[in-house]
């Protein structure tokens, strides 16, 4: 049964502040590591998002037990020593999850693992993550359709030590490949071929592995090198806030000409999509940050009214979706590009968004890898949501201007953002459910 939300514009004049969970990307990039290392790591302010979940579930099928303790989440790593499983690991909608557990899988000497996922997931293409661990020595084959999930992966350690992707597959093919890189004996090389793709998220990845004690090499993004002889270290670790989360409150405060402070979240972090509020000074709003109590924040005043932009959105993807619905309230025509990864998201988000857009009355013209939409006053509209926590979210924002909006299957923020109808009703959006 279709369950769904009625959001009904703000009723005041907004002013508000959020801290920020912790960011689902950089919790299971820790995840991955801390199960690498040797002992007991705290992950505070760890995000309780459904993929990091699975994640959890998928490692404990590892051998790696991860607890939750009022001070954060215990992880007890195994230094790589994994257990031989025997079974299927399903991590359901989980992108990120199945991608670093192909590689997991890879190092678990006598497993054989199936990893499965939802039906979406078996039509995500993994090809290129395949095909580079077989260039290993990898034991991987299909169980479904060529170059997509479900996979059977039997783990060894007798591999070879250099490979290569092409570039602009998903950087989180790399981000998966060089976080088990400690654990070969010789130096590790992961040859980029042609541009990398969203290569902030590769920045991330390797802040994290640094964090814990391991140095990456890399050439302007061409080459990247792990020297033998280094090891992740247990640790207490930080998650900082997530900035495509962020994106939302922000763009509540653009369209509705109002002001959001968002916690937990520095200018100098390394996520791509903390970028995001500089896209909306040059839309007409004003950005302002500082430090609290010792927690950095950023804030946005929205103007009275936006301007178009036209803006490559290669290096922060995710927070396309919420300028496009940001850019339905700008009068003039955005133009969005750099957006080819969003057609193997999970949905077609460039799809969805022309259509979602269609339905509130707003035209949009869509390409292979850019949008353009044409500003207006968006109408009331039932949005479909796609099975993506994204859409969902990102036409949350036209709260801040439109009454009466319904979003279709809203559970499915819980992939990322769990909370957030919560702290979308503290921001004054009417909610009926």
């Amino acid at each position: 049964m279709t369950t769904s939300l009625q959001l009904r514009k703000l009723s005041s004049p907004l002013r508000a502040s959020v801290h920020l969970p912790g960011s689902k990307s950089y919790t299971n990039r820790a995840l991955a590591i801390a199960s690498l290392c040797d002992g007991e790591s705290l992950l505070r302010s760890f995000s309780p998002s459904d993929d990091s979940t699975a994640l959890i579930a998928g490692l404990g099928k590892l051998g790696v037990a991860c607890e939750e303790t009022p001070e954060g989440l215990v992880v007890k790593g195994k230094g790589g020593r994994f257990a031989p499983y025997q079974g299927t690991i399903d991590v359901g909608p989980a992108g990120t999850t199945i991608r670093f557990l192909t590689s997991l899988c890879c190092m678990a000497e006598g497993a054989e693992v199936e990893l499965r996922g939802s039906e979406r997931m078996h039509a995500r293409p993994i090809g290129d993550l395949v095909e580079a661990w077989r260039h290993l020595g990898a034991c991987i084959e299909y169980l479904g359709l060529e170059g997509c999930p479900p996979l059977r992966i039997r783990g060894h350690r007798n591999y070879k030590f250099q490979t290569s992707m092409r570039g602009d597959v998903s950087s989180q093919f790399f981000s998966s490949m060089l976080m088990i890189a400690p654990l070969f004996s010789e130096p590790f090389v992961l040859d980029v071929e042609g541009v990398q793709t969203s290569p902030s998220y590769i920045d991330m990845t390797l802040q994290t592995m640094a964090d814990f004690g391991v140095e990456v090499q890399h050439n302007s993004y061409q080459q990247y090198k792990v020297a033998p002889g280094q090891s992740y270290s247990p640790r207490t670790y930080h998650v900082e806030g997530d900035a495509s989360g962020a994106s939302y409150f922000w763009g509540l405060a653009a369209v509705s000409g109002g002001y959001v402070k968002v916690g937990n979240l520095s200018p100098q972090s390394v996520q791509g999509d903390v970028h995001f509020a500089q896209l909306l000074e040059q839309m007409g709003c004003v950005v302002s940050s500082g430090v609290e109590e010792d927690v950095p924040w950023i804030a946005v005043q929205g103007p009275e009214s936006l301007k178009p932009i036209e803006v490559d959105m290669g290096s922060m993807p995710d927070t396309a979706l919420t300028l496009a619905t940001i850019a339905a309230v700008a009068g003039g025509t955005t133009r969005i590009t750099g957006l080819h990864t969003l057609r193997h998201k999970e949905t077609d988000r460039l799809e969805a968004l022309h259509n979602e857009l269609s339905a509130v009355g707003i035209q949009s013209e869509v390409g292979e890898d850019w949008l353009a939409i044409e500003g207006g006053t968006p109408r009331p509209a039932s949005i479909h949501t796609y099975e993506d926590h994204r859409m969902a979210m990102a036409f949350a924002v036209l709260a801040g201007c439109t009454d009466n909006l319904e979003i279709l299957e809203p559970q499915v923020v819980s992939k990322s953002f769990p909370s957030f109808w919560e702290e979308w009703s503290r921001m004054g959006v009417g909610i009926e459910r």
